[in-house]
């Protein structure tokens, strides 16, 4: 009887470590995605000069409410009519010129 229950604690605490991770993870959302995609427009353009905003901007403040800055979460969420926008240009934004401890005074 020990064998046939071994396989199913296993299965049990693999199911528990993999909820673990999921919620540390910290999802961005829609509301997110919209708000970037809004307030950074003028960053993220295809076509255009690299431009950065200025670390108080709207922009700013949007990137720094995704949780752990992860830009590639916002990517990932684009829609179609949103893949206009330069992912290499989002990704900057959360790596370096939103980024909370990279600012120089």
């Amino acid at each position: 009887m020990l064998p046939a229950k071994v396989p199913i604690i296993f299965l049990l605490v693999c199911a528990i470590a993999f909820s673990l991770g999921q919620i540390g993870a910290g999802d961005c959302t829609i509301d997110q995605r919209d708000k970037i995609t809004q307030d950074c427009r003028e960053y993220i353009k295809l076509k255009g000069p690299v431009t950065a905003p200025s670390y108080d901007d709207e922009c700013c403040v949007a990137i720094r409410a995704v949780p752990n800055l992860d830009m590639e979460c916002i990517i990932r969420l684009l829609s179609n009519k949103q893949k206009k926008y330069d992912v290499g240009k989002i990704r900057r934004l959360g790596s370096v010129f939103c980024h909370p401890h990279l600012v120089m005074t």
